[in-house]
């Protein structure tokens, strides 16, 4: 500001003056200008024309300065769009196939369709629906609580049906002197010597309310027996001719859970004496033993192992439907009656619902 008021002023005294003074103002106004800022004036074509000023041409360009610092790093980009779906690889060999797998899911399947009509007895068997006959019957899979889907043999035939086969033997094809495991779970042919197993035994009768029935058929002669299944020795034949003993259902039939050793409840038959009495006085209450469990009430032996079975054995009692099919002495397949023991040809054991 200071600069500027004289300058104005020093204008305007000369404005309206002749061209000698115009030339005389000119040289010193540069003067003045100069004097007060010389780095402006420097390599500048100065003209004071009517009171105005024309700066001269621009200076050389400058330096280019100094880059900057390095800026931060940017953030990751956008997510491109997915690539195209590639061709489809070639064919594989053919794999084996998984029989046990499909034999599983099969098996699952049918416990599902089970389980919204659960049946568990032969009760709803009918001669019509057995899909494998043995002259009177056929084997059915039911659905059976704590066991699952399992194959039983029920008789539809005799004396009105409905009788679920647990123990029968026929022929003598099938091992029956078998440890503890093989007993609860069953074993054998359901269409020929068979034992359907403790545990599912125990699951279709615990409830009570059932009946049992037991036929055999003796071969021909009759032999004494003894205390101990070894024990029994051969006597005389007093019968030359097959017996048949089928008698009189038990009325009352249960066997007990394995916590208790699958113990034998029968009661109840209005049948054969000597047979009723040999089942019900010596084997009722029994804990089932086998050669590798011994429940027995024998201090000395185990009675599964002296008569080569697995049974409600008492010490070691008076039946053995079980024993070695093959053998005519103790350890054999009979059963006492009338005083004797009778060597059997066949026997079969089942049960159903008390009518």
């Amino acid at each position: 500001m200071e600069f500027f008021i004289p300058l104005l002023l020093f204008l305007f005294t000369f404005n309206t003056s002749p061209a000698w003074a115009t030339n005389l103002r000119t040289a010193h106004f540069k003067e003045i200008v100069c004097n007060q800022c010389q780095q402006w004036c420097e390599n500048a074509d100065l003209m004071v024309t009517t009171g105005s000023i024309r700066v001269g041409k621009a200076g050389p360009p400058g330096i280019r300065g100094v880059p900057g610092p390095e800026g931060p790093l940017g953030g990751p980009g956008d997510i491109g769009p997915p690539g195209a779906v590639g061709p489809v690889g070639p064919t594989g060999p053919q794999g084996e196939i998984n029989m046990t797998l499909i034999e599983q899911i099969v098996d699952r399947r049918i416990k599902e369709v089970l389980q919204m009509f659960p049946v568990i007895s032969c009760d709803d068997a009918t001669l019509e629906s057995a899909f494998a006959r043995n002259d009177s019957g056929g084997v059915f899979k039911f659905y059976i609580p704590a066991v699952g889907i399992k194959s039983v043999y029920c008789d539809v035939t005799d004396d009105g049906g409905n009788w679920t086969v647990f123990q029968r033997r026929m022929n003598g094809n099938i091992d029956f002197y078998r440890g503890w495991n093989d007993y609860v779970n069953g074993f054998g042919d359901l269409q020929g010597d068979m034992w359907m197993g403790l545990e599912a035994l125990h699951q279709m009768t615990k409830e009570g309310n059932m009946e049992l029935k037991i036929k055999m058929i003796t071969r021909k002669g009759i032999y004494l027996v003894a205390k101990y299944c070894a024990q029994i020795t051969m006597g005389s034949a007093i019968s030359s001719k097959a017996l048949h003993l089928n008698f009189d259902v038990f009325r009352n039939f249960r066997i007990g859970p394995r916590s208790d050793n699958y113990r034998l409840h029968v009661s109840g038959s209005s049948g054969n004496a000597s047979v009723r009495n040999r089942l019900v006085h010596y084997h009722d209450n029994r804990q089932f033993t086998t050669k590798d469990a011994d429940h027995d009430d024998a201090w000395s032996v185990n009675c599964a192992s002296e008569c080569e079975g697995g049974w409600w054995y008492w010490n070691c009692g008076y039946t053995n439907l079980n024993g070695n099919f093959n053998k005519t002495g103790g350890n054999g397949f009979w059963w006492y009656y009338d005083h004797a023991s009778v060597l059997l040809r066949f026997s079969e054991m089942k049960f159903r619902k008390r009518s």
